[in-house]
């Protein structure tokens, strides 16, 4: 859900956001700090909301942080993304080098860090008696505990990445430092999950406390998991070109073929894409999304150039794009496939996640046999 745009960046709160920012909140008002001063408890629910909104208002500072430097280097932000755990800046590149990667990785910790300081000099201004002194020591705790929390070393934490950032710089190989550093963000994740199972087990006080570490720890290595399968797709694809990896078309749709027609032979091919074409024309692409253009229309009654995505508004490459271009392409707009087509307008093949993850297992028995060509 969209709730705004600041410094021309999408804002961008997710459904999971809701809930937590609900629980900080409700534990802010019913027994976090409080509950030490005499407040009707409206007052105290008041406080709580208010209390909560300025600390998420710190991650997205913090976010903002992160985004704005990436901008200053040259990469483009797409959104930035509350949910959960917090947020997270959707980057459309790669930082080009590993002091570039450590310097945006660093500034949201050194951010919450500032902002803790802030907030505690507010605290030491007002006094730790009245509901504003207690909302500001609360909100510095916070801050620095987000800061120094995302300094861990673990993807994809800031702190992951400016480890990987450190390596990178002295092993000069990104794909070599993605290694190291997901290897050592498994290994904090999987202390954060023994300690939360621990903490749950042994004392029932404490099991909503040891259940939520030991959830924070699985988010960890699902998402550095999902960081070092990047890293490798990457390192599969290294210096190959959209042409190299593309399948070739399947066989073209003619114009007045019927949409009924075309489903039934994707079931047949397991193909998901379809060029149509007049004659040697291309006219368009079919996907599989297209038929949710039908509508109440039934299949045998409506003709494919009628749902296909026209030429001219298809999201293409040329054949010597770099495969990562394409690799990025794809999981920036969510697309099942990138058509390749050439300078005349002549479909080469396409570029799909499937023929992209087919190459991973090929590239790891490569990097076995040849280990000293792996970085």
């Amino acid at each position: 859900m969209r709730i705004g745009r600041i410094f021309g960046i999408d804002i961008v709160v997710s459904l999971s956001w809701l809930f937590i920012f609900a629980f900080v909140a409700w534990a802010l008002a019913d027994v976090g700090p409080f509950q030490s001063i005499d407040l009707t408890p409206v007052a105290r629910i008041g406080l709580g909301v208010i209390t909560a909104l300025c600390f998420f208002a710190s991650v997205l500072i913090h976010e903002l942080a992160h985004s704005l430097v990436a901008r200053s280097r040259g990469i483009p932000i797409k959104q930035i993304t509350l949910f959960i755990f917090g947020g997270v800046s959707n980057l459309e590149g790669e930082p080009s080098t590993a002091p570039v990667e450590a310097w945006i990785a660093f500034v949201g910790p050194l951010t919450s860090i500032v902002l803790g300081g802030v907030f505690f000099l507010i605290g030491v201004l007002v006094g730790p008696k009245n509901a504003l002194g207690l909302a500001a020591f609360y909100l510095s705790w916070a801050n620095v505990i987000l800061g120094v929390f995302n300094l861990l070393p673990a993807f994809p934490l800031d702190g992951g990445r400016v480890l990987h950032a450190l390596i990178w710089r002295v092993t000069k190989s990104r794909y070599r430092a993605t290694q190291i550093a997901a290897t050592t963000g498994r290994v904090v994740a999987w202390m954060f999950v023994a300690f939360g199972a621990f903490m749950a087990l042994s004392n029932a006080k404490n099991a909503f406390s040891g259940l939520w570490l030991a959830f924070i720890g699985w988010f960890l290595l699902q998402a550095g998991g999902a960081e070092r399968m990047h890293a490798e797709l990457e390192h599969a694809l290294s210096g190959l070109t959209a042409k190299d990896i593309a399948e070739p078309p399947p066989q073209a749709l003619p114009a007045d073929a019927t949409a009924d027609f075309a489903l039934q032979l994707m079931m047949k091919t397991g193909y998901r894409a379809f060029p149509v074409m007049l004659g040697d024309q291309l006219l368009g692409i079919l996907t599989m999304s297209d038929f949710a253009k039908l509508g109440d229309r039934a299949p045998s009654q409506a003709y494919v150039t009628s749902l296909m995505t026209r030429t001219e508004d298809l999201k293409r490459v040329s054949p010597t794009t770099d495969a990562n271009e394409v690799l990025r392409m794809l999981s920036a707009s969510g697309l099942g496939q990138i058509p390749v087509m050439d300078d005349s307008g002549k479909l080469v093949g396409f570029v799909t996640r499937e023929n992209v993850l087919r190459r991973l297992p090929l590239r790891r028995e490569i990097d076995r046999i040849a280990p000293s060509h792996a970085a």
